[in-house]
């Protein structure tokens, strides 16, 4: 097994004709993040890494923060993955929270890292265990609110993570569950951004609801908790010397395809899909008005469409969907679909470059 706990370095970056952000030593991290599960999003989230690194050669670092660690199961081999969780070198994030959970600061050991050789990609693996930090996120949070350096610490622990492999890697892209919760809470207040993969029905409209309401919430508290450090201290709170505020951007959204009918010709949603999708707009603007970058005409990344049996074919190679070969069962018209899912990752990384760049032209 080849596991680290330093950062692993990569030879390339990422070409100037794919992405030059105006500070090329300075990390950009998304969270994909939806409060509705079975959207895709670990399948999306994975094979978009992979395509930023194997065909744009950026350095990609995947955070799998989802208990449940599907990312971990998706990007990494089992033999690696049953070597990898009876080592007890394994640095967890359940471990990297302990000593901030004991009062003594954050750790000076992060996370183990490993590399997935059919993605190109590392990892921060998942573990079951980080759930349980739910609880001291959420019991700390009453101290952030008023301004408490032990709170401000504990929710901005994954943030100081972020900081600490900035300058080793491009993108970090980061996995997350379904939930609300304060683990949640904690890893939007440390991202950059979050892009949003949904699929066209009644649950995914309100999920939307859910997240603005949520973000309105956690933004008003945390200001306040910001301003009543600083009313106390006489300065601003500041964390790996940067001041910290609010600062997560909605970056998009990719829905996964849904159910259609041919109508003389032409491809149309069933009837219980199409109210539903004409409802998607205003409630996508309202995310954008209040936390995107205010163009509601280029938050539409793309479309997820249906690949059939290529995604459990995908989860069992461990390689995306758009690299697999006959060696990995591809056969007849498979090969076109394999080929279908490289154009479609290449259009959405495309679009999310330009988002990148209209967000970057703003500050």
């Amino acid at each position: 097994m080849q596991y680290s706990e330093r950062l692993i370095h990569h030879p390339n970056s990422i070409e100037s004709a794919a992405y030059t952000p105006t500070d090329s030593r300075q990390m950009k991290s998304i969270a994909f993040f939806n409060n509705k599960g079975g959207v895709g999003k670990t399948t999306l989230l994975c094979n978009l890494a992979g395509l930023f690194a194997l065909h744009r050669k950026a350095k990609i670092l995947v955070i799998d923060a989802d208990p449940q660690s599907n990312a971990t199961s998706y990007l990494m081999a089992d033999d690696t993955l049953t070597e990898l969780y009876s080592d007890d070198k394994f640095v967890n994030l359940y471990e990297y929270y302990e000593p901030v959970a004991k009062g003594k600061g954050y750790s000076t050991v992060p996370p183990s890292i490993i590399t997935s050789p059919r993605f190109g990609v590392d990892l921060v693996p998942g573990h079951p265990r980080f759930a349980l930090r739910e609880d001291l996120l959420a019991k700390d949070w009453s101290d952030t609110l008023v301004g408490n350096d032990r709170g401000l610490q504990t929710t901005f622990t994954f943030s100081h993570l972020l900081n600490t492999v900035a300058s080793d890697y491009d993108f970090a892209f980061i996995d997350m569950g379904p939930s609300l919760g304060a683990i949640n809470r904690s890893i939007l207040l440390a991202a950059d951004y979050f892009l949003t993969p949904m699929s066209a029905d009644l649950f995914s409209l309100m999920a939307i609801e859910n997240i603005i309401l949520s973000l309105q919430t956690w933004r008003n508290e945390l200001e306040a908790g910001l301003d009543y450090y600083e009313r106390k201290n006489g300065i601003r709170y500041a964390q790996d010397d940067k001041e910290l505020k609010w600062k997560i951007v909605f970056l998009g959204y990719v829905m996964q395809q849904y159910k259609a009918k041919s109508v003389r010709g032409e491809v149309r949603p069933v009837a219980s899909y199409d109210k539903i999708i004409r409802q998607f707009p205003a409630d996508i603007a309202n995310l954008e008005s209040e936390f995107g970058l205010g163009d509601p005409n280029t938050v539409d990344l793309g479309q997820f469409p249906s690949l059939y049996s290529l995604v459990p074919m995908s989860q069992t190679a461990h390689a995306p969907i758009f690299e697999l070969g006959s060696s990995d069962g591809v056969v007849g018209a498979h090969f076109a679909k394999v080929d279908e899912s490289g154009v479609m990752f290449e259009q959405i990384a495309d679009r999310v470059i330009s988002r990148l760049a209209l967000s970057e032209a703003k500050v």
